[in-house]
C-alpha cells in the first residue's frame, strides 16, 4: 500500500505508508483540486520531467550508485517536496523510482510490478525479462563491474515511455468522464436526483461504451486508523493511481462539487465565488493574468478573428474611439455612431444586411442621424 486517504472538512487527507518513498506523514488538499490539476497537466511537461529523471542513470555505474544510502536520502527529500505540489505526479514518480530500485534487485519483479500498475499492454521491456547483472566469480577480491551497455538507463527510459502512455490514457479517460458527468447533470435537472444517481448513470454509459465499469463494484479496502493529532478515522487503501482517481472523483460527485469548463482555456475548474462563473483562475500561459480577468476579452477577440463582420466592426470601433480621445469627434457623436454600428452589425450577422454595404457604411466615417431610413433604403435595394 502506497498511501491511505480520508475525507474531512471538505479536504482529502493523505497518509504515506511504509512503501512510500516520501518522508511526509500526512497532509491535505481541497477535495477536487488535485484531480482537476492532474487532468490539466500538459503531457509535454510530463515527458520532459521524467526524461530528466531517467537521465540520472545515464552512466555505467548507475545500478551500483542507486542503492547508496545518501542517494536514497536525497531521493526521499525530493519526493517529499514533490508530494506537496502535485499528488498525482508524485504517484507516477513513486512508480518510476520504485521500478528503478526494484530493477536493480530483480528486473523480472520490477517489470511485473510496473505493468500491474499501468494500462499499457505493449511489452516494451521484454528485452529485460531474463536480464541478469554481471557478477564476479572470485570471492577473494571485491570487484566493481561497470555496466557497459547501461541497462539501468535503458530500462529507466523504457519505464518513462510506459508511464507517459499511461498518463495520457488517464488524462483522456478522466476528461471524457467529466464531460459525461456535465452532460448528465445538464439533462437531468430534477432537484430530487441524488448525487449518487449521477454516478450510477455515468457508470451505465461507460459499461455501454467499453463493456466494463470503473467506479462501482470495484472495492477499495477501508479500515480504521489513528491520525496525528490522535483521531480515529475511516481510511481507504490506495495502491495505484486508478484507486486515487476513483476515490476522489466519487467523493466529488457524492458531495455535489460543481465542475465547469473554462470558456477561454478549456480546462475544468471548480467555481469559487459564483456558480455561473465562465472562466477559471489559472494564469494564462505567456501572461501574468488569469482567465477570469481577461478570458471574456480573449474569447471575443478569437470570435472576431473568425468572423469578418465582427472584425470589420471591431476595427471601425477602435478607429472612432481613437478619434474621440483625440478630440476629433465628440463623445455624443461617438455614442450615436456606436449605437447605429451595433444595430447594423447585428443586422449583417442575421443576414438582413449585405456585408459589402455594412463595410461601406463603416468606411463613410460619419454619423447617420436616421438609421431607420438607412435600413429602409437597404430593404428597397434588396
Amino acid at each position: 500500500m502506497i498511501a491511505s486517504v480520508y475525507i474531512k472538512d471538505g479536504n482529502i487527507h493523505f497518509y504515506n505508508e511504509k512503501n512510500s518513498l516520501s518522508n511526509i506523514g500526512g497532509f491535505a488538499y481541497e477535495l477536487g483540486r488535485p484531480l482537476l490539476e492532474f487532468i490539466c497537466y500538459e503531457p509535454e511537461r510530463f515527458d520532459e520531467g521524467f526524461a530528466m529523471m531517467a537521465e540520472a542513470y545515464n552512466n555505467e555505474f548507475a545500478y551500483l550508485g542507486a542503492k547508496d544510502p545518501e542517494y536514497i536520502l536525497g531521493l526521499r527529500k525530493m519526493m517529499s517536496e514533490a508530494q506537496h505540489k502535485e499528488i498525482y505526479l508524485y504517484f507516477y514518480q513513486q512508480m518510476f523510482f520504485d521500478f528503478v530500485l526494484t530493477f536493480i534487485d530483480s528486473p523480472r519483479k520490477a517489470i511485473k510490478k510496473l505493468y500491474d500498475q499501468t494500462s499499457v499492454a505493449e511489452d516494451v521491456l521484454s528485452w529485460a525479462w531474463d536480464f541478469e547483472w554481471p557478477t564476479v566469480q572470485t570471492t577473494l577480491v571485491e570487484a566493481i563491474i561497470p555496466d557497459k551497455e547501461k541497462h539501468l538507463y535503458r530500462a529507466a527510459k523504457d519505464a518513462v515511455s510506459i508511464l507517459a502512455e499511461d498518463f495520457r490514457d488517464k488524462l483522456e479517460a478522466m476528461s471524457e468522464d467529466i464531460e459525461l458527468l456535465l452532460k448528465i447533470r445538464s439533462t437531468h435537472r430534477n432537484p430530487h436526483t441524488s448525487s449518487l444517481e449521477y454516478l450510477y448513470a455515468l457508470e451505465q454509459i461507460k459499461i455501454e461504451q467499453i463493456g466494463i465499469g470503473f467506479y462501482l463494484e470495484q472495492p477499495i479496502r477501508s479500515f480504521y486508523g489513528v491520525t496525528k493529532p490522535p483521531e480515529v478515522v475511516e481510511l481507504y487503501e490506495i495502491n495505484t493511481i486508478d484507486d486515487l482517481l476513483r476515490f476522489e472523483f466519487i467523493k466529488m460527485i457524492e458531495r455535489d462539487i460543481f465542475i465547469k469548463k473554462c470558456k477561454n482555456c478549456g480546462h475544468f475548474f471548480m467555481p469559487r465565488r459564483r456558480v455561473d462563473a465562465e472562466y477559471c483562475d489559472r494564469v494564462i500561459e505567456g501572461s501574468q493574468r488569469k482567465c477570469s480577468e481577461i478570458g471574456a476579452m480573449l474569447r471575443y477577440e478569437r470570435k472576431v478573428a473568425r468572423n469578418p463582420i465582427l472584425e470589420a466592426y471591431s476595427k471601425a470601433y477602435k478607429r472612432f474611439n481613437s478619434r474621440t480621445r483625440a478630440k476629433k469627434m465628440t463623445q455624443g457623436e461617438f455614442l450615436s455612431w456606436s449605437e447605429q454600428a451595433r444595430t447594423l452589425r447585428d443586422e449583417c450577422v442575421a443576414g438582413n444586411l449585405p456585408f459589402k454595404e455594412f463595410v461601406e457604411w463603416l468606411e463613410q466615417g460619419r454619423v447617420r442621424k436616421n438609421k431607420r431610413a438607412f435600413s429602409s433604403q437597404n430593404n428597397i435595394n434588396q
